[in-house]
């Protein structure tokens, strides 16, 4: 076999092992960089009011959850208001950050007229005083973005 041959075969083998083996999507978020969360003013309850979030980009977010007091084990409603009313593939991560209790991703349904709805259930914690982030992200070619809302609930 001739060097240009091996050169070449290596060269495609390289390409093919690259291929199944480098994870593209995680390369290309990286060059991106972490997401830059916006949280609400911690002045805002959940429990009483929607609050809302402007992230770096302008684009404004207003959450509300049904039924206010946030129940454990129960249906919640999360009611999504933006200022851009084509988001699409719009999810909210819902995580505890006092222990660890999973992670909740929720598909916003497009109501039309910036509205977003989805539906889910928290766990309960035998430990109480749950403290919560709910994460909406928006991923644009160069940048990510986002709006951090934080709640707590009780048992």
């Amino acid at each position: 076999m001739n060097k240009t041959l091996l050169v070449q075969i290596f060269v495609i083998a390289s390409i093919v092992g690259a291929y199944f083996f480098i994870d593209f999507n995680k390369v290309y978020n990286s060059l991106r960089g972490e997401v830059e969360y916006v949280t609400q003013n911690t002045n805002c309850d959940l429990h009483k009011s929607p609050c809302e979030i402007t992230t770096k980009d302008g684009t404004k977010f207003t959450l509300e959850v049904f039924p206010k007091e946030i129940p454990l084990m129960e249906n919640l409603k999360f009611k999504l208001t933006s200022s851009n009313d084509k988001l699409e593939n719009l999810k909210i991560n819902i995580y505890a950050t006092n222990m660890f209790m999973g992670y909740f991703n929720l598909k916003f349904e497009n109501l039309g007229n910036g509205i977003y709805e989805a539906n889910g259930t928290l766990p309960t914690c035998p430990v109480g005083n749950m403290q919560w982030n709910a994460d909406i992200e928006l991923d644009k070619i160069t940048q990510r973005t986002g709006a951090r809302f934080q709640f707590q609930t009780t048992r």
